[in-house]
């Protein structure tokens, strides 16, 4: 494999890291519009795992889309 080919490999999985980051983040969201504070706390957590994983996602892609 050529140096070119994983950089796209390692691009291609930087977006998916921002996509699943961006559905866990979603799919959190109802749980925090609940009565009990152990799913809005757990709801909590997720959506920052979530962004988390977004930022990740986002700085590897703007790292290997520079020109080396």
């Amino acid at each position: 494999m050529t140096s070119e080919t994983i950089r796209s490999c390692g691009k291609a999985f930087a977006l998916l890291v921002v996509g699943v980051g961006g559905v866990g983040s979603l799919s959190c969201v109802p749980f925090a519009f609940n009565n009990n504070i152990v799913l809005i706390a757990t709801a909590g957590l997720y959506f920052v795992a979530g962004a988390v994983m977004i930022t990740g996602g986002m700085l590897s892609y703007v790292l290997l889309s520079k020109e080396a």
